[in-house]
């Protein structure tokens, strides 16, 4: 995954802007996921909190988002090596819990 980079805009009127953009690479990684009911159809506004696992310890919130309207969140960056646990609800019903571990 490339390293976060950011910059400003502001388009005027019928402008067509084309960007170029290199951000110089590093090692952290990302996790893009999607979010199915029973169905298998995409569950939209669903919460993703994402939490960082410790052995013996409480888990850590590290961050959260809701499902766009195709079921899909995505959480990054994120450091190699570390246990994470991602733990999904819609409508105050756990819909799916995983834990990633990034390598």
């Amino acid at each position: 995954m490339a390293a976060y980079t950011k910059f400003y805009f502001r388009p005027g009127k019928g402008e067509q802007i084309n960007a170029t953009i290199t951000p110089e690479a590093d090692g952290r990684s990302a996790i893009c996921g999607k979010v199915l009911d029973q169905k298998g159809r995409p569950v939209p506004d669903a919460l993703a909190l994402l939490f960082r696992a410790a052995e013996g310890e409480a888990p850590i919130p590290e961050g959260r988002c809701c499902t766009d309207e195709d079921g899909h969140f995505l959480f990054g960056p994120l450091q190699s090596e570390i246990l994470y646990i991602i733990k999904v609800y819609k409508n105050d019903v756990k819909v799916r819990e995983l834990e990633v571990v990034t390598e």
